[in-house]
């Protein structure tokens, strides 16, 4: 390939990662943890951690949103207590707006009431949110599908930039007094170890979160707008005409027993009510089949007499169905079992290093290796790499202990409030110093999650160990890990400030009036 083309190839693969990275690395931090989701928002939980809501209170749940909110008769759902420790009832209002509440227990024995609204969102269902669409509401979704196509940009440049020696390099690993080089194998390794996952990630996210455009825009250009007409059989399992019958509505229990006689591998986690008390009332019960790619399905009730009506799952289902279950399965990685979903959320850390190591690198690349003041862009450039990469570290484990001790508070604030707290901190201070302050104060924040797991909670990490619960053992487990990471990485990046080469925008600022520190007679080449 001609140097011409391979530089331009370079250009669109740097630029392409530069443009998608700040918010790739937030989805990608946050979809590493977004696999244990469920996991995470027992932990989050100590009220029911131990004693979920029963299929009969989730039952009560639906029967008081039916009585106190008409609109929900219409169409209303939950989630079932197997997939959410406090399940909840999701229905649309005369207004249109989606609502949303759980159930509360009274300690006294009198009926249980309404918690109404989602005052407090919880830390699982914000790191998710982060994950998809940044938390920006409406618009993050569509923002998230376009980094994803720049992410494949980036993706299918670099190996085509890096192809003439990737037989030579890919296991290359050359630690030493050239952190460039030893950054740019460790980046070149995981991109091209990964590279058919993090492909997948890139296709099946842009499609994910940009299928309502594209819908939108076939319904015009190739339908002759009768698409969106047949939305909801194309995304679901319930026909489009139901035969009415009159008898009386099926309770949760005989509705959960037809769906897993129609699809017996399919674990149901939620079920939604369509027009209950009516003739053509349906239910219909969504689920997880774990031994196949395609994970999503779900099976239609008609709620008067219990007869399937509509089904799709492994085997029972249209090639539509089949593509569409496979890209959430493929994305998600909830296919194949505990070992796949570990699988996922080391990719997941890969992709946020392979991010935060071609920042780097771009870095390394432009500054000017004779001057020990380096350009203007290449400092903000530097002071943004630590702030935001290394703020939303240090927010999503500050938000895992506020999760515990706040009352009131939104982890989306938790988190929001620390990212721009080390925005300014990394504004205000040189690179090395943010980046060190950054980085000990997340190995701090991680370990304040176990310590504070056994301060606040009857549960601490060896107690769920020898309880053999390592769901709740393995958040804390999992925190004092990354604890050690953390520190270890400070202790790295502050070494290398005072040690390193001085003409690095990474290098410890010289004290006014003198040089950088003499303890480094010798430097490191970065």
């Amino acid at each position: 390939m001609r140097a011409q083309t391979l530089r331009q190839y370079l250009s669109v693969h740097t630029w392409a990662g530069i443009v998608a990275g700040f918010a790739l690395f937030i989805a990608m931090l946050g979809g590493a943890l977004t696999v244990f989701q469920h996991e995470i928002e027992r932990w989050e939980q100590p009220a029911t951690r131990h004693a979920p809501l029963t299929l009969a209170q989730t039952e009560k749940l639906a029967d008081l949103v039916r009585a106190q909110y008409p609109a929900a008769r219409e169409q209303m759902g939950v989630v079932l207590p197997n997939h959410s420790p406090t399940p909840f009832a999701y229905w649309q209002g005369t207004d249109g707006e989606w609502m949303q509440a759980r159930l509360r227990e009274s300690g006294s024995g009198a009926d249980p009431s309404l918690i109404v609204g989602n005052a407090r969102p919880g830390l699982s269902a914000t790191i998710n949110a982060l994950h998809y669409s940044l938390s920006i509401p409406t618009y993050g979704l569509y923002l998230m599908g376009i980094v994803s196509l720049f992410y494949g940009m980036a993706l299918i440049s670099g190996v085509i930039v890096h192809l003439p020696r990737v037989t030579r390099d890919i296991f290359a690993l050359r630690p030493g007094r050239n952190l460039k080089r030893f950054w740019q194998d460790a980046h070149n390794a995981i991109g091209v170890l990964s590279l058919p996952f993090h492909i997948v990630f890139a296709l099946t996210g842009a499609l994910l979160c940009l299928s309502v455009p594209l819908m939108m825009a076939f319904n015009v250009i190739t339908f002759e707008n009768k698409l969106m007409a047949q939305i909801p059989q194309v995304m679901g399992a319930v026909p489009a005409k139901i035969a009415p019958v009159d008898g009386k509505p099926l309770d949760l229990a005989a509705i959960l027993a037809r769906a897993e006689h129609a699809a017996p591998d399919v674990e149901a986690t939620a079920v939604s009510w369509t027009g209950y008390g009516k003739p053509d009332a349906v239910a219909e019960v969504y689920g997880e089949a774990g031994d196949s790619l395609g994970v999503f399905a779900a099976v239609a009730v008609r709620l008067n007499d219990g007869a399937i009506i509509g089904q799709h799952s492994p085997g029972v289902r249209d090639a539509n169905h089949a593509v569409l279950s496979m890209i959430y399965g493929a994305h998600f990685g909830n296919f194949a079992g505990i070992g796949m979903r570990w699988v996922y959320f080391v990719l997941g850390l890969m992709g946020a290093v392979l991010v935060y190591s071609g920042n780097l690198l771009w870095l390394e690349s432009r500054r000017k290796r004779n001057s020990a003041i380096q350009p203007a862009n290449l400092r903000w450039m530097a002071k943004a790499t630590a702030g935001v990469f290394l703020g939303t570290c240090l927010g999503l484990a500050v938000a895992f202990s506020g999760a515990l001790l706040s009352q009131g508070t939104t982890a989306l604030s938790i988190f929001v409030g620390t990212v721009i707290v080390s925005l300014i901190f990394a504004a205000l201070t040189a690179p090395a110093i943010a980046a060190t302050g950054l980085l000990a104060a997340t190995a701090l924040a991680c370990l304040a999650i176990p310590v504070i797991d056994a301060l606040v909670t009857p549960d601490n990490a060896l107690r769920s160990i020898a309880r053999g619960d390592w769901v709740l053992a393995g958040v804390d487990l999992v925190a004092i890990v990354c604890a050690i990471a953390f520190f270890l990485f400070a202790r790295a990046t502050w070494r290398r400030a005072r040690r390193g080469d001085p003409n690095s925008v990474w290098a410890r600022p010289a004290p006014a009036g003198g040089t950088p520190e003499a303890g480094g007679a010798t430097r490191t080449t970065v």
